[in-house]
């Protein structure tokens, strides 16, 4: 792209050099350009769509940004959802490369959420059969214990 000549004095006059453009997030399309981008650690979302006919691709993917490199990632309900994305009838998986600053904080609180399980919150039937397993047991140490 040339810039016209103005433009050029300026730059020389103010000696800013070259400046640097910021690239806006995009997205990339496709399987194997996916799952090249997430070996690389250059994906930070991966959308994928539910509905695909090989279903092992969807696991494949999914274990690969979870398991292994711990990349965010979701599921959409049809891979034609997923190609309104990128400017396609149907996409299986879109990459997004680059994420906004104002998003960031987004993945904390995922993060946060993702790691923490139940509250170790106990039935009422669950704990009879507890405390029936436990009488049990004391049963028969007291029956050894004699």
């Amino acid at each position: 792209m040339s810039l016209p000549p103005l433009w050029d004095t300026w730059i020389e006059a103010t000696g800013q050099g070259d400046i640097p453009i910021k690239r806006p997030p995009f997205l990339q399309a496709g399987i194997n350009t996916c799952s090249t981008l997430v070996e690389n650690k250059k994906a930070q979302l991966v959308v994928t769509a539910r509905d695909v006919d090989p279903t092992e691709l969807v696991v494949f993917l999914l274990a690969l940004c979870l398991k292994k490199w711990w990349v965010l990632n979701c599921i959409i309900k049809g891979p034609s959802l997923v190609g309104h994305l990128v400017p396609r009838k149907t996409c299986i998986t879109v990459t997004s490369m680059q994420v906004n600053l104002i998003d960031k904080g987004a993945r904390a609180k995922y993060d946060e959420s993702h790691c923490q399980w139940g509250g170790n919150v106990v039935s009422p039937k669950s704990m009879a059969h507890i405390a029936k397993l436990e009488k049990a047991k004391a049963t028969e140490c007291a029956m050894r214990l004699r």
